[in-house]
């Protein structure tokens, strides 16, 4: 029970005894009122305590939850960044490999020519993946040195964010589209 509480509480029982024509309290009834209160009292401050310690119970559940989720955020963008780089990187190992190949056929340069563009779509995306992780970077530079929401580090945190993930993305459709050129150029190739 607050101070307050004790003392509306206490002029309240007063306005009850001259309400009913005292003038006088008898001390060992204002002991024992005097003790109830203090009962109360204990028990309002255990409460008190009970509700703070559960408040910081679920203030650090939720810090925590929210720890963890951004963790698992920055290991999904990074895998996502990895993967554009193999899946690029790879494409563009296994042309080489084909290219290598066609240097000694004599029908191979018109299928070399049209299997140019694949590996340039796939070596841009190998550079998208790349950039992009400078741009992860960036972007986790500043807002670990922003202070609040509003500042110029969290601003410039979210435009490095936002152009990573157009990174990631422009990567992913040229994986795409060299795909695309790629399979249309051995159509080309082996259909008479």
């Amino acid at each position: 029970m607050e101070s307050q509480e004790v003392i509306e509480s206490f002029r309240k029982q007063l306005d009850q005894v001259e309400g009913q024509g005292g003038q006088q309290v008898q001390v060992s009834a204002l002991r024992a009122y005097l003790d109830a209160l203090e009962k109360d009292a204990d028990a309002s401050q255990e409460y008190r305590r009970q509700k703070h310690e559960g408040m910081l119970a679920h203030y650090t559940a939720e810090t925590q939850h929210s720890i963890e989720m951004l963790k698992a955020v920055l290991e999904a963008g990074k895998s996502a960044l990895q993967s554009l780089l193999i899946i690029n990187g790879g494409a563009v190992v296994a042309l080489l490999g084909v290219l290598s190949n066609l240097v000694d056929k004599t029908n191979g340069s018109e299928f070399a020519i049209r299997l140019a563009l694949p590996l340039l779509l796939f070596g841009i995306g190998v550079l998208a993946g790349a950039v992009g992780f400078a741009l992860r970077y960036f972007s986790q530079a500043c807002y670990s040195e922003s202070d609040d929401d509003k500042d110029n580090y969290e601003k410039w945190g979210d435009r490095f964010r936002h152009s990573t993930i157009a990174a990631a993305l422009t990567g992913y459709a040229l994986f795409g589209t060299a795909i695309v050129f790629s399979y249309k150029a051995v159509l080309m190739a082996y259909t008479p």
